[in-house]
């Protein structure tokens, strides 16, 4: 239960008297309440509260992002009192009901991503600054295993996560480097339609490859659709097909495995 006497008084203030409700679609470890037009984030201080905090004050203007009502850090916690946005969420039982329109919608938010300028953007992502966290973290015994999916021990061959850090060391790709979202999945993706309506959970974007984000984006589809709609992989290659006609590119199947199995320790 949301209880106001135990948040900064600059938070409690400002959400005083309102209805709220929980969310728990999302799949990060913060907690997140919702009001009629704000939405409160509360998680452990990190270097991806961080991001986010500057990330959402940098891309103002750029792209529809909340806009940051209050920030508060108190008792290593990060409080993130923030504005509602508009649309639903791109993994809606509407938007999966509709999934063209949703592709449709999720490949113009790629391309928003891309056309930001990365020039003085104030966080960076790319493959060296996430294999040196993951190569920190497997040092201090840091690593979630319960981040990873069944496949990667199993069907994709990799022993441990010290075999898979080193094939991902060893297997760095040229970087095409855009802005990115760094976590595009469904839930962090509002949608109307065709068209984006906003962005969530920016703690992971910043300077990144661009592949980074289709790969999630291919990998969220996949799981979310089939799972929605119990349809096997012929549906799921018509709508992964659909995604790069949208964006005018041929997929890189490479890239995509590589992003997909970086992103299991984050």
């Amino acid at each position: 239960m949301l209880e106001l006497n135990k948040l900064p008084d600059k938070i409690s203030k400002r959400i005083a008297g309102l209805n709220w409700t929980c969310d728990d679609v999302g799949m990060s470890d913060s907690t997140i309440y919702l009001f009629d037009e704000m939405v409160l984030k509360i998680e452990k201080v990190s270097r991806s509260s961080d991001n986010e905090k500057q990330l959402l004050a940098w891309l103002n203007r750029k792209l529809p992002v909340p806009k940051i009502i209050e920030t508060v850090t108190q008792d290593d916690h990060s409080f993130l009192l923030m504005s509602k946005l508009p649309g639903e969420m791109a993994c809606s039982d509407n938007s999966l009901h509709n999934i063209e329109d949703t592709i449709i919608a999720l490949a113009k938010g790629l391309k928003m991503l891309w056309d930001v300028s990365i020039k003085n953007c104030p966080c960076t992502s790319t493959v060296s600054d996430k294999l040196a966290q993951i190569k920190y973290d497997i040092d201090n015994n840091l690593v979630d295993m319960s981040n990873f999916g069944a496949e990667i021990f199993t069907t994709e061959g990799f022993i441990d996560v010290y075999d898979l850090y080193n094939y991902l060391d060893r297997n760095r790709p040229v970087e095409d480097l855009v802005f990115s979202h760094g976590d595009y999945y469904l839930p962090n993706i509002f949608i109307s339609g065709c068209d984006i309506t906003g962005f969530l959970d920016l703690g992971y974007g910043g300077i990144s490859d661009r592949w980074q984000d289709i790969a999630l984006c291919v990998r969220t589809l996949r799981s979310r659709h089939m799972r929605f709609a119990n349809r096997g992989e012929d549906v799921y290659r018509k709508y992964k097909s659909l995604l790069f006609q949208e964006l005018g590119i041929e997929p890189n199947e490479e890239k995509i495995r590589y992003f997909y199995l970086l992103y299991e320790f984050f």
